[in-house]
C-alpha cells in the first residue's frame, strides 16, 4: 500500500508539472485546443489533446512531454496491475505456460536454410557487431572496427535527448553503402522516449511495381515517429549530397531494440524521397511499433531478426493487457496462501528446534536441519518457485491495511488470527485501481520481414545439452501475445544476439558444400 502511494504521488506530480507547463508551451504552427475539464475523454475513452508527433524544440517542450509520459507509463503499469500479480501472478503464469519456442516453428513458419541464407546471415552479422560497437563503445573504437576514418562520417548525434536519439551515417565503402546506424534505449532521456507509447496516426507512400503509388494509413509509435521525423531532419540534407556524388551506392538504417523501430519508420519517411528511394532497414529486436497494416507494407525493405524467447517484439500495450488478463486467470492465490502456511509451519518448527536445543545441547545446527526440511517440502509440494527472500512475509509491512510491524504468530492464539492475517495479506495483493474504463488501445507489431532465431528442443537423447538454433520466417499475427520465459530478457541484448547468429552460421555450413567464407569478410549486404 506504501509503494502505491509513493507511486500515486509521482504520477501526481508528474501531472501537475504538465498541466503548469502546458500552459506556458505553444508549438509553431499547432492549433489552439479550447480549454475543458480536467478527466474529461472522447468517446473511446482517450483524451483529446493528442500526444506530439515531432521531437520537442526546448527543454519546456521536453518537460512537459516526460511529465506526461511518467503519468501515462504509470497508468499503463501499476495503475492497472496489482501488487500480487507483479510479485508472483507472472512467475506462476510462467511456469503454467511452459516453454513456447516451438511456437515459432509451427506450420505456419518457414525454415530458412541453404548457402544463400548463410550467407545473409554472415552479412546480417557484419551489420550487427557494427551496431553494437556503436552502441556500447567510444565512437573511435566503432570507427576502427568497421575500417573507416573521418573522411566516411557523413554526420553524426553524440547526445541523445528526448526524441533525439544517438545517430550516425557512414559511408561503407566495402559494401558501397551509406550506414545509418540508430542507438537504442540506453539512457534516460532513450527510456523515456521508448516509454511516449501512446499511438499516434501515421502513413507513408509504398511504389507498387506497374501498379503506381499507393499510400498505406496507420498508426505508429509516438516517441519513435517523433525520433524518426527528427533523425529524417538532420539527415536527409548530407544523405542526399552524398547519393549525388554516388549514385551507385545504397542507403542501410540498422537499430537494435527502440533503435531498430525507430530505424523501421525513419526508412518508411526516406523512401519517400526520389533520391533515397534505395533506403532498407535491418531491425534487431524492433520493439512492436507500428499497426498491422503499416508492418506489413514494409515487408520488401525491412528486414527484423528475433532472438529466440526475446520479448520485446511483442511487448505493447495490448499484448500487456492480455497477459494481464491470463495472469489473473491463472489462479495463482490458492498457491501463495498455502506458501504462507507453509511458510508458518516451519517457523513453528524453527522456534520447536531451538527450545530442544536450549534443553538439549546434543542438537546441533537446527538452522541447517530446518533448511534441510524445508527444501525437501518445496520439492514435494511443488512451491518452491517464489524466492525465499521475495516471500509473501516479507512484504507483509508493505502491504497489510493499518499494520507497521510483522510480529510472529503467537502459537497459543490458535488459528484464526493466522488466518484473518493470511485473508488481510492476499486481498491486498489482488487489489488494483479500476481499469474498467482503461481505454481501448490498437496492436503494434514488429515491422517488414520478420527471421526468427529459434531455440531447438533438447532430446532426451542429448542429456540436457544445447540442440542448437533454427532460422525461420514466422508471420506477423504471433507477434500479438507475450510468451513469457526466463531468458526473454537476455535474449533481447545484442551479445546474446552475436551469440545466437554465430550457432546458426556455423550449423549452416555444416551442410554447405560451398566453400566456407569467414563471418568477418566483407560481403554485399543485399
Amino acid at each position: 500500500m506504501g509503494a502505491k502511494r509513493v507511486a500515486s504521488s509521482a504520477a501526481g506530480t508528474a501531472a501537475l508539472v504538465y498541466v503548469v507547463l502546458s500552459g506556458r508551451l505553444s508549438s509553431e504552427g499547432a492549433e489552439t485546443v479550447p480549454r475543458r475539464r480536467p478527466g474529461r475523454k472522447d468517446v473511446e475513452g482517450e483524451s483529446k489533446e493528442r500526444w506530439p508527433e515531432k521531437a520537442p524544440a526546448s527543454w519546456r517542450e521536453a518537460m512537459a512531454v516526460a511529465a506526461r509520459t511518467v503519468g501515462f507509463a504509470y497508468g499503463e503499469t501499476l495503475g492497472k496491475w496489482p501488487l500480487g500479480d507483479i510479485a508472483f501472478g507472472i512467475s506462476h503464469y510462467m511456469r503454467l505456460q511452459g516453454n513456447l519456442q516451438h511456437e515459432y516453428a509451427g506450420s505456419n513458419c518457414v525454415p530458412l536454410e541453404g548457402p544463400g541464407v548463410r550467407q545473409e546471415l554472415i552479412a546480417l552479422l557484419r551489420c550487427l557487431r557494427l551496431c553494437m560497437f556503436f552502441s556500447k563503445k567510444p565512437f573511435e573504437v566503432f570507427l576502427e572496427f568497421g575500417g573507416y576514418d573521418q573522411s566516411d562520417i557523413l554526420t553524426r548525434n553524440s547526445k541523445a535527448k528526448l526524441m533525439k536519439p544517438k545517430f550516425t551515417v557512414v559511408r561503407d565503402e566495402s559494401t558501397r553503402c551509406f550506414l545509418l546506424f540508430i542507438r537504442g534505449a540506453i539512457s534516460v532521456k532513450d527510456r523515456l522516449t521508448a516509454a511516449t507509447a501512446a499511438e499516434v496516426p501515421f502513413h507513408h507512400a509504398v511504389s507498387q511495381e506497374g501498379r503506381g503509388t499507393s499510400v498505406v494509413v496507420g498508426h505508429a509509435h509516438c516517441g519513435m515517429v517523433a525520433a524518426a521525423r527528427w533523425i529524417a531532419d538532420q539527415a536527409i540534407p548530407c544523405i542526399s549530397r552524398a547519393v549525388e556524388l554516388f549514385p551507385d551506392y545504397r542507403i542501410k538504417i540498422i537499430g537494435h531494440s527502440m533503435g531498430a523501430a525507430i530505424a523501421a519508420i525513419l526508412t518508411c519517411i526516406l523512401r519517400e524521397n526520389k533520391k533515397l528511394s534505395s533506403s532498407s532497414c535491418i531491425a534487431f529486436g524492433p520493439a512492436a511499433c507500428m499497426t498491422w497494416d503499416l508492418a506489413e507494407s514494409s515487408k520488401d525493405f525491412v528486414t527484423t531478426v528475433v532472438n529466440k524467447t526475446d520479448v520485446v517484439p511483442s511487448f505493447g500495450k495490448v499484448s500487456a493487457a492480455s497477459l494481464r488478463a491470463e495472469v489473473i486467470a491463472s489462479s495463482w492465490a490458492p498457491d501463495l496462501r498455502e506458501h504462507i502456511q507453509q511458510k508458518r509451519i516451519l517457523s513453528f518448527v524453527n522456534h520447536s528446534v531451538n527450545f530442544m536445543r536450549s534443553y538439549f545441547p546434543f542438537v546441533h545446527n537446527p538452522s541447517s536441519k530446518v533448511a534441510d526440511l524445508e527444501s525437501y517440502i518445496a520439492k514435494s509440494e511443488n512451491i518452491g518457485y517464489i524466492v525465499k527472500k521475495h516471500s509473501a512475509l516479507s512484504c507483509w509491512p508493505y502491504v497489510a491495511a493499518g499494520r507497521q510491524t510483522l510480529e510472529a504468530p503467537d502459537t497459543e492464539a490458535g488459528e484464526g488470527t493466522a488466518r484473518e492475517e493470511t485473508e488481510q495479506l492476499m486481498e491486498a495483493l489482488q487489489s488494483a485501481p479500476d481499469a474498467s474504463q482503461a481505454p481501448s488501445h490498437r496492436q503494434l507489431y514488429p515491422p517488414g520481414r520478420i527471421m526468427h532465431m529459434v531455440a531447438l528442443p533438447v532430446s532426451e537423447e542429448q542429456g540436457g545439452q544445447n540442440a542448437g538454433v533454427a532460422l525461420y520466417e514466422t508471420p506477423r499475427g504471433m507477434y500479438g501475445k507475450i510468451r513469457l520465459a526466463g531468458s526473454m530478457i537476455r535474449d533481447h541484448y545484442m551479445p546474446r544476439y552475436v551469440e545466437t547468429m554465430e550457432m546458426l552460421i556455423d550449423r549452416l555450413a555444416e551442410d554447405d558444400d560451398a566453400p566456407l567464407s569467414d563471418t568477418n569478410e566483407d560481403v554485399p549486404l543485399d
